[in-house]
């Protein structure tokens, strides 16, 4: 038996604390976060989440309520350097009705062999924002991998009803994607909630990079890497932020008509290449899903997808190769005995 998600908390002054591993989110799109998604298994963490919104005199007049997010644990799967711990912070402001934004800050840090994990080297990585020597890199005062992110969502003028943008984006060794635009990668959104003529079909549309002009010319070491923290933020082999992974390009499209508000049938295409520079002679993936949900009773739901994916890696098999895979899940939600 894995435990996949279970966790023991306590609510203190509008306040989340608990221990144990949960899903963490931390951004507006629907197929990916760039710092934090469910694309790896959880870390048990402990964590400080902020889950009613906060409102701080005069400073709200400004940016509205805000809220904020912070979890600490190990990474596993790691052997440069083994065993690394964690910490991730996000804050979120609401300045309308239709605008949200947020800043992130990921530090992967310490390790055997490279710095211990105490407080002193959690707090000197947490306070840690500028460029660091060489020297220190490489001592027991390194600061870790950090990585930082910005976000928002904006439903547009005039169309508040209809159209949503919103964007994500991801630095290494800057403190903001504002700051560094050029070094940053993003996977930028928009959603139409209607289709016009057709009240309850809506389309949602992404893109991805992490190809960034910086790491034009390097070969998979810039973003999601670091020249210490060699697997970056990862756990047990996989990447912890966005599926495009380091120096790659993609998008994803949804076309969904709701049945009812529980009942949906959707189409789903998603693209992703890997640079040739990174990895020798690129990647291609193309899939397609055709997922359907439907109550057939009031208690009984029956989900089930089925995915065809075409793709190209002739580092590691030659010509076009492809895969189809089918689910079904039945879920049984008990009624209330009163």
């Amino acid at each position: 038996m894995r435990v996949l998600e279970a966790n023991l908390s306590y609510h203190l002054l509008g306040h989340e604390f608990s221990f144990g591993k949960n899903d963490h989110w931390l951004g507006p799109d629907k197929g990916a976060s760039m710092l934090w998604s469910n694309n790896a298994e959880n870390i048990y963490a402990f964590e400080i989440n902020r889950i009613e919104p906060l409102r701080v005199p005069l400073l709200s007049r400004l940016t509205g309520p805000f809220r904020y997010v912070f979890f600490v644990g190990s990474l596993k799967g790691h052997t440069y350097p083994n065993s690394p711990w964690v910490h991730m912070e996000k804050i979120s402001f609401k300045p309308t009705r239709n605008l949200e934004f947020g800043f992130d800050r990921l530090a992967v840090w310490g390790g055997k062999g490279h710095a211990p994990i105490t407080l002193h080297t959690f707090l000197h990585s947490f306070f840690s924002f500028q460029n660091v020597s060489g020297t220190e890199k490489n001592s027991r005062n390194d600061p870790g991998a950090r990585f930082g992110t910005f976000d928002f969502s904006y439903r547009l003028p005039f169309l508040r009803r209809w159209v949503t943008l919103y964007t994500d984006s991801l630095v290494h060794d800057d403190v903001s994607p504002v700051s560094a635009p050029r070094r940053a990668g993003y996977h930028p959104g928009i959603y139409l909630a209607r289709v016009p003529g057709l009240e309850h079909l809506d389309l949602r549309l992404e893109g991805a990079s992490t190809d960034t002009i910086s790491s034009s010319t390097e070969t998979g070491q810039f973003l999601y890497w670091e020249g210490i923290q060699r697997q970056g933020p990862t756990n047990k082999g996989f990447l912890v932020g966005d599926w495009v992974g380091r120096q790659g390009k993609g998008g994803q499209a949804w076309l969904t008509y709701h049945l009812s508000p529980q009942e949906e049938v959707q189409f789903m295409y998603r693209n992703a290449k890997a640079s040739n520079k990174f990895i020798p002679g690129g990647t291609t993936q193309n899939d397609y899903e055709f997922l359907v949900c439907k109550r057939v009773l009031k208690d009984i739901e029956v989900r089930g997808w089925v995915q065809y994916e075409g793709w190209k890696a002739p580092i590691y098999k030659p010509g076009a190769q492809s895969d189809t895979t089918a689910s079904v899940q039945i879920t049984w939600f008990p009624r209330d005995p009163k």
